[in-house]
């Protein structure tokens, strides 16, 4: 592989030459080199000398090449991987060897925050295992890292305008996978448009739930009996317009950090057989005997997974005696399987995930504040679980 420029922003190079019309064979008889180098480019096989960079910012009429060469930024904050790996005095190299994965590969995800298309799931775990931290630590990395904050932002403006079909009234608002918009957010999040489009439609199905609130809180203002009521109605007014301002905004980051975060497909299927798959669960800490004692790419992630307020979602119990490892829910992961089988089957539509036959106890009264918060970042505190989780989904952030 040519070593080339130290950071190449493949993706970028797509997407411009997408935009500008030219097919990869188009671009690369304007260069002189072959199709092939110019897929090698894109696909992050092969980094372009610095020359070559400045030919492409020619050919594709840009005035500043660092759209695709940005200068590198190794995110050395304390809690990114570039920190730990050094931290643990590892070369690139040879955390790349101890994860498995390609030296070209660790770079991206050290330098732009992108995890491979396959095993999406399994290199955080083997990453945060070689270099001794928790998993939630290789993800916080990833969610803060500067490129993954930029592709956020940009995230958000194409699902702002995929947005505006849920305003029309008397037509489903339904997003294909063919569609530019949705076509340029897959590449911003990094994962294959038709699975994006399965859970953008979910997520805009909850922005028109949003938006038939905002009309319901409308006609209890105009039609109030008395001063109260009106007072009542208004605050869930206020709180429902907040909600549909910041929609994009939360829709972006819940889709990027959600598929990001995921757990595979195999680990979601060992969560549905130990939540119950639709079994009565009396006593889920007495456990659920799989076939399997242990799978490197299953139960270390499901074990390194935590809830809100760092709760565990399994825990592990070791027969000495039978030579058996019993694995079982926690009250956190039952919450969780319950809170996501819908997010999930949209992911997995393959895997039915049936609700737990279990007794739960009855909500209680949602509360709202007497005063309407004065910073808009406040909100995400006074939200009801009903609106977190019908948005949120899977993190029932609190």
């Amino acid at each position: 592989m040519a070593r080339g420029a130290g950071t190449f922003d493949g993706h970028a190079l797509r997407w411009l030459r997408q935009r500008k019309g030219l097919s990869a064979a188009e671009l690369a008889a304007d260069l002189g080199t072959s199709k092939s180098a110019i897929l090698a480019y894109e696909s992050g096989k092969r980094v372009p000398e610095a020359r070559r960079v400045a030919e492409l910012g020619q050919a594709l009429g840009l005035t500043d090449v660092h759209v695709l060469c940005p200068e590198p930024q190794r995110h050395v904050e304390a809690h990114s991987l570039y920190a730990m790996r050094r931290q643990r005095g590892l070369t690139a190299a040879r955390l790349a060897e101890l994860a498995g994965i390609s030296r070209s590969t660790y770079r991206r995800i050290e330098q732009q925050a992108r995890l491979p298309s396959r095993g999406r799931g399994a290199v955080p775990v083997r990453l945060a295992e070689s270099l001794g931290v928790p998993l939630r630590a290789v993800m916080q990395a990833l969610h803060t890292h500067p490129a993954a904050v930029m592709r956020r932002a940009q995230a958000v403006k194409c699902v702002g305008a995929l947005f505006e079909r849920a305003h029309t009234t008397g037509t489903p608002a339904v997003v294909d996978p063919d569609e530019q918009d949705l076509l340029a957010l897959a590449r911003l999040i990094g994962h294959p448009a038709g699975v994006v489009c399965r859970l953008f439609n979910q997520q805009i199905g909850n922005y028109r739930a949003f938006l038939k609130d905002r009309e319901r809180y409308t006609a209890e203002v105009d039609y109030a009996q008395n001063d109260r009521e009106r007072r009542v109605a208004h605050l869930h007014l206020m709180e429902v317009e907040t909600r549909i301002r910041v929609a994009p905004e939360l829709a972006a980051a819940f889709l990027a950090d959600f598929l990001d975060d995921a757990m595979t497909f195999r680990q979601w299927r060992a969560m549905v057989a130990l939540s119950g798959a639709g079994r009565r669960v009396e006593r889920p800490e007495q456990g659920v005997e799989l076939p399997e004692s242990f799978d490197p790419d299953v139960w270390p992630g499901l074990l390194g997974r935590r809830f809100s307020g760092g709760r565990p979602l399994i825990r592990e119990r070791l027969d000495a005696q039978q030579e058996v490892k019993y694995y079982s829910p926690t009250e956190a992961g039952l919450h969780y399987y319950e809170v996501s089988r819908e997010i999930y089957g949209a992911l997995y539509p393959r895997q039915y995930a049936p609700p737990t036959q279990r007794t739960r106890p009855r909500s209680g009264v949602v509360r709202y504040p007497r005063m309407w918060p004065v910073d808009e970042r406040d909100v995400f505190a006074s939200w009801s679980w009903r609106y977190d989780e019908r948005l949120l989904g899977y993190q029932g952030r609190a």
